[in-house]
């Protein structure tokens, strides 16, 4: 008996469910979300917007002509030593123009300590199982 007792009130609660006045608080919660990514949305390309702006007003500020500075004397060149040849020099060069966006001077190109590799070597082998 209770059962067409309970299918009788959910017919009559589901033809209040389905009001508008039901329907408000779902629809203001939506547009919340919306409005609150939009907002989130404005926040990143005003960011975006800065960031390209500073680094425009950066470059025009980095460009423009500096008052002279004092008289130094040069950098050597980058000295080409027994271990490395004329074109290792050219190829590193062309890496640094490549990777750098000014003008830059190769002072010096040494050879880097090898105590790092002899760790890494050393890592390497200790993790093989000896069998």
């Amino acid at each position: 008996m209770y059962i067409p007792l309970i299918l009788a009130e959910t017919a009559a609660n589901a033809a209040e469910s389905h009001s508008v006045a039901a329907a408000v608080p779902h629809l203001l919660g939506m547009l919340l979300v919306v409005l609150t990514l939009a907002a989130l949305w404005g926040v990143c390309v005003l960011s975006a917007t800065l960031i390209v702006l500073s680094s425009t007003l950066a470059k025009t500020f980095a460009s423009a002509p500096a008052a002279p500075a004092p008289a130094q004397a040069a950098p050597k060149p980058a000295s080409v030593t027994d271990d490395l040849s004329p074109e290792l020099v050219a190829v590193i060069s062309a890496a640094v123009a490549a990777v750098t966006d000014s003008a830059h001077r190769i002072v010096a190109i040494k050879p880097q300590s090898s105590t790092w590799s002899k760790a890494g070597r050393q890592s390497v082998l200790s993790s093989h199982k000896i069998r």
